[in-house]
Formats: C-alpha cells, structure tokens, sequence
C-alpha cells in the first residue's frame, strides 16, 4: 500500500486510476500523499468539504487547508492501511467527491469504506457507482474479502449504504467529549442504548460479485 500510495502524483499524472461505468463516467484516482506531490486543488477541496460535512465526522474541528495538508502527509501517507481517491467526471474532470479505504486488517483480508463525501454535482447513482468500483478493486486487487462501513446514526448516508446493500451488524453508543477546538466523539459501550451512535455495517458478498 505505501508503494502504491507513493506512485500518486497531482491530477494528469498519477500512475494509477480506476475508471467507474461504462462507458466510463469518472475516474477514481489516489490522493497524493507526499509534501512535494501534493495536489493544491484536492487539498482545498478536501477542506472545503470536510468543514460542509463536518458533523458527518466522529471528530468536528474547522479545517484549513494547512491542516488538511498535514493530514495527508502525516497520516494517510504513513498508514499502510489506508488510502484515499478522488472522484473525477470522465468529460470534464470535475472533482466530485472523495472516498477511501481504511482500517485494512491485511491478515483477515477486511477493510472498510471510509470518507466517502459528494460535494460537487454528479448525475444520480454515480457515487454508488463509484463506491463499487473502489471496493471491487479492493477485494480483486487487494484480496480484502471482508468490506463493511461505520456511519454516524445521525447521519442521512446511513440510508445511501442500505440502498447499496450494506446490512447493519452492530450499534455502539457514542460518547461525546469536548476538546479545545474540537469535539469528539467516541465508542463507548458501557453507555445505554441511544442515539448518536456508531452503525457498523457490512456489505455481502454476492453484491460484489455482481449477483444484484
């Protein structure tokens, strides 16, 4: 995954992509990661949707592009368990959305969608569309067997995963904690049932496979 993610280059010259639909309609290709490879334009935007969507998150902060350049380089580069793409229009190269794969247990062979944001225009179905190429790849390419997503319960994507198939399998309460500039928000399964909570949620796979 780290030599993968190191192939990443600003938009027009990364080595990888992966291409969704067909005929093809957008382009899924990897954030770049490394301080003299990164992409102004994927940061801005990534900032600007993180701050638009930023109670969709188990942390909430206001983002700046500074931060969310450390973010990459810091975090997403180093992880060997995650990695992020952005989602281009095929005709126009508008950047649509972002999403990624995280928290990768390479010896159980499972992996999770993660930060998956529309924030531009996209004709409907596009980011399903999108989501499924990702995770196709990541089970054909990778060898992840196990795919599945966690969603805030207040958040209206737990609706969009039931429409793609993901089947809920557990509930975790979540505790709230204030920190300076940032609230946080965290599993705790010694509180009682309510809401928000954490909606773990896997994905079958058949839907993969293309039996639906």
């Amino acid at each position: 995954m780290h030599a993968l993610k190191l192939t990443a280059r600003p938009r027009g010259e990364t080595a990888l992509s992966l291409t969704v639909g067909c005929p093809v309609e957008a382009v899924l290709r990897p954030v770049a990661t490394r301080g003299d490879q990164l992409d102004p334009n994927d940061v801005h935007l990534l900032t600007e949707w993180r701050n638009r969507f930023v109670q969709s998150f188990l942390t909430e902060f206001t983002a700046d592009d500074e931060r969310t350049a450390r973010w990459l380089t810091d975090v997403v580069g180093p992880d060997d368990t995650r990695i992020l793409f952005m989602l281009d229009g095929a005709r126009d190269g508008q950047t649509i959305g972002y999403m990624g794969l995280a928290f990768i247990d390479w010896e159980q062979g499972a992996a999770e969608a993660d930060a998956i944001v529309r924030g531009g225009e996209a004709p409907r179905g596009l980011m399903k569309r999108g989501l499924l190429t990702l995770l196709r790849w990541a089970q054909q390419q990778l060898g992840l067997r196990t795919l599945g997503v966690r969603v805030r319960s207040d958040n209206p994507a737990v609706e969009f995963y039931r429409r793609m198939g993901f089947a809920a399998v557990r509930r975790v309460p979540l505790r709230r904690i204030e920190q300076p500039e940032m609230l946080q928000w965290t599993e705790d399964e010694s509180l009682p049932p309510g809401e928000p909570s954490l909606v773990h949620m896997r994905l079958p796979a058949a839907i993969l496979e293309g039996q639906f």
